[in-house]
């Protein structure tokens, strides 16, 4: 019955395609159903996908029954590791190559993998790595069920389940040649989907995609497609001409109540598009959009009614009328940053990029126009000159737009002449009143802002520095005492040319005691300091001998930390990684110490709770009694596991001269999110630690939402504390808001 199925199907294509030849060595027929011995019988014809991929020629067919065909065996143990690549579950090479199931229903016709990061793979898995320069897929399913189950209706003995219930990056395929075209595919996955990406030109038509972030094809367009959304932000982000939809479904499957088509940014078009979506929601862009960005919409609706995306920021979007065409109406001004600094830099020649031929028209808003002056304009370029008479720098975007409606935009900072640094009306001393030495000092700013850079030092070593304003004050500490406490200066107002520093210092004499340490990081000095010195921050990087299945490293000779803004889950201003193993340790005064409790306040970058990159070693610890030279101690551990895609595991661990031994049981919490306390405690030979956040419980989540654990441990003597953070950075860092440490004596 099946064979005769696939003949009826293989005769009906042949009527459709009247061009059709007979399978030769060009024209290949793949059909799972058959056995080794009828495909031996039958000339190019074969049973498994990788036997027919031997025989692709420089120009080849190959048509596919129906049947799901595995890539990958998903039944061998065997973890897979990437070769200079990858992992990846087949290369295929070949100049030309024609995919085509022969059901027109798509579910029918299956290409299969099952694997993915950590799960069954080291890297980040990819069922296909075509080096096709012409590829074209039709009536096909490519899926990735790492973490979807496969579901085969007209053979229920071929499906199967998913591998796990985490979300982890599994991807389908890419793509490393100049075209791609896609017809009636559906494209499953779900994180990274990867819907065959990388080719110079990609097109699909009546597809339809499963995925969550950092998953579709940035340089594509897509024709009568349909997408099911079970993330926030389906791009990663788009280059060049970028995306564009016409005609196309969104379908929202998930909880969020604000939806980005990209992560880092891009050019996308959205044309006679439908979003669909449980409850209303705010659909922007990007989350954090450039002035440059230039995004195009026409007939845009969210649950049936016109919705204007990006309305936070409405310069980044331009609303068309009357677009036909399958390519992006692109424009582009390069460069598209740029910074001008007044009666000191040479004028900036700007450039527009595909303007057809078009005739481009330059304008700055009304309020920038005694910043820049524009001259040489000459249809697709221009010259602007700074012309900032202001105190301070100032932004501006310069728009080019053509007679079809099409925009782009550079954002310069034109900043003001430089002036030399402002005199000291009354010479830089340190003053100390009730524990707190202060760097008195008047400067001749005439009436502009001081911003003088301001670093405290003690013995030579910094121990607070500025960040936000000058740090005029520092609030001694019991590691002060008999120590030389200096002040270096550099004076300076927001236009000053750089100056030399003057440097003054102040013997401590009286200790003052305190059994407390606090801090919220906003005079904290970030850059590289390995050396262990009671009572100093150490400040550097280091790789725990647990994550050693893992390669990754850090560079010295960069700061391992950074205090600066947020973003995503991360509000505000804070401390965060800059490198991965970023360290911090605290070394008290020799003393013995007894109970003692750390409080620490986060904001992890991630906002669905798993805390980190990917289940790749990647975990924060944070401890007390620690011994900051052996690193011997407590902690508790918040790492990312395969168990969760929107929950990390906390357990408490001891450590043994830098290796760890796990204390408790794991507990999966769904409360590493914004507004995340952490409070680690010893007394009396009990270690606890309580975890609680302000972002209130997931509604689709039945894990706890807060974490108390507890273990009986052998005392010690050790009053350090540390930090140690083996997550990947950028958009998977943690901010560190507060830290206060209390000792008992």
């Amino acid at each position: 019955m099946k064979q005769l199925l696939t003949a009826l199907v293989l005769a009906a294509l042949c009527l459709r395609a009247a061009a059709q030849p007979a399978l030769d060595a060009h024209h290949l027929l793949l059909d799972g159903s058959l056995s080794d011995a009828e495909v031996a019988a039958r000339q190019h014809t074969y049973n498994t996908f990788q036997e027919a991929a031997r025989h692709f020629s420089d120009s080849t067919t190959l048509y596919i029954a129906p049947y799901v065909y595995w890539i990958d065996n998903p039944d061998t143990p065997a973890v897979v590791v990437g070769n200079g690549g990858g992992p990846f579950g087949m290369v295929v090479r070949a100049p030309k190559l024609r995919l085509i199931g022969l059901d027109a229903d798509a579910r029918n016709t299956v290409l299969a993998s099952q694997r993915g990061q950590t799960q069954g793979a080291v890297g980040n898995f990819t069922m296909f790595d075509f080096h096709v320069d012409d590829l074209y897929v039709e009536n096909l399913t490519m899926g990735n069920y790492c973490n979807v189950d496969l579901d085969y209706p007209l053979n229920p003995s071929l499906s199967r389940k998913k591998r796990s219930e985490a979300i982890t990056q599994a991807h389908v395929g890419y793509v490393r040649g100049r075209q791609l075209v896609a017809r009636n595919v559906r494209f499953i996955s779900r994180l990274n989907l990867n819907p065959l990406n990388g080719a110079r030109h990609s097109y699909y038509e009546d597809c339809h995609f499963e995925c969550t972030d950092d998953a579709l094809n940035g340089r594509a367009t897509y024709r009568h497609c349909t997408f099911g959304l079970y993330g926030q932000k389906p791009f990663w982000s788009t280059s060049g001409a970028g995306a564009l939809f016409i005609d196309c479904d969104f379908f929202v499957h998930s909880n969020n109540r604000e939806m980005y088509f990209c992560k880092q940014g891009g050019p996308v078009t959205v044309v006679d598009c439908r979003y669909h979506a449980p409850q209303d929601v705010y659909i922007g862009w990007t989350a954090y959009p450039q002035p440059w960005l230039r995004c195009y919409q026409q007939n845009f609706t969210l649950n049936g009614r016109p919705y204007t995306i990006g309305s936070r920021q409405p310069q980044n979007t331009v609303v068309m009328q009357g677009f036909e065409g399958l390519e992006p109406p692109y424009l582009a001004v390069i460069p598209r940053d740029a910074s001008l600094r007044t009666a000191a830099d040479q004028p900036l020649m700007l450039r527009v990029q595909s303007s057809g031929g078009q005739p481009v028209s330059w304008s700055v808003h009304a309020e920038c126009q005694s910043l820049v002056s524009l001259s040489a304009v000459r249809g697709d370029s221009v010259v602007v000159v700074p012309t900032n008479q202001t105190d301070d720098d100032a932004a501006v975007t310069l728009v080019a737009t053509t007679p079809d409606g099409r925009q782009a935009a550079c954002h310069l900072v034109v900043k003001p002449s430089l002036l030399p640094a402002p005199a000291f009306l009354r010479q830089p001393r340190i003053v100390v009143r009730q524990g707190v030495a202060s760097l008195d000092y008047a400067l001749d700013l005439q009436g502009r802002r001081d911003e003088s850079d301001i670093t405290w030092l003690r013995n030579g070593i910094p121990v607070s520095v500025s960040h936000d304003a000058p740090q005029r004050t520092y609030t001694l500490t019991e590691a002060d005492a008999g120590c030389l406490l200096s002040a270096r200066i550099e004076p300076r107002h927001q236009r000053s040319l750089d100056t030399k520093a003057t440097e003054v210092e102040k013997r401590v004499k009286k200790a003052v005691k305190a059994s407390t340490l606090a801090t919220d990081f906003s005079d904290f000095p970030c850059l590289w300091q390995p050396q262990v010195l009671e009572g100093y921050w150490t400040v550097d990087g280091f790789k725990p001998a647990d994550t050693h299945e893992f390669d990754w490293s850090f560079r010295r000779d960069r700061p391992m930390w950074e205090y600066g803004e947020g973003y995503n889950g991360a509000v505000g201003r804070g401390l965060l990684q800059a490198q991965r193993g970023a360290r911090l340790m605290y070394t008290p005064l020799e003393k013995k110490y007894g109970p003692m409790t750390l409080t620490l306040c986060v904001d992890p970058t991630k906002t669905a709770g798993q805390g980190f990159g990917s289940a790749t070693g990647q975990y924060m610890d944070v401890c007390l009694k620690f011994d900051t030279r052996t690193l011997t101690g407590y902690a508790l551990r918040i790492i990312r596991t395969t168990k969760h895609a929107k929950a990390v595991d906390f357990y408490l661990v001891e450590y043994q001269n830098g290796v760890t031994r796990q204390l408790t049981e794991p507990v999966s919490s769904t409360c590493y999110r914004t507004g995340c306390t952490i409070v680690l405690s010893y007394l009396d030979g009990r270690l606890a630690a309580d975890v609680t956040t302000k972002t209130p419980k997931p509604s689709d989540s039945t894990l706890p939402h807060e974490v108390h654990l507890s273990a009986t441990v052998a005392p010690n003597s050790f009053g350090g504390i540390a930090i140690q953070h083996t997550g990947s950075c950028g958009e998977s860092t943690t901010m560190l808001h507060r830290l206060q440490a209390d000792w008992k004596f």
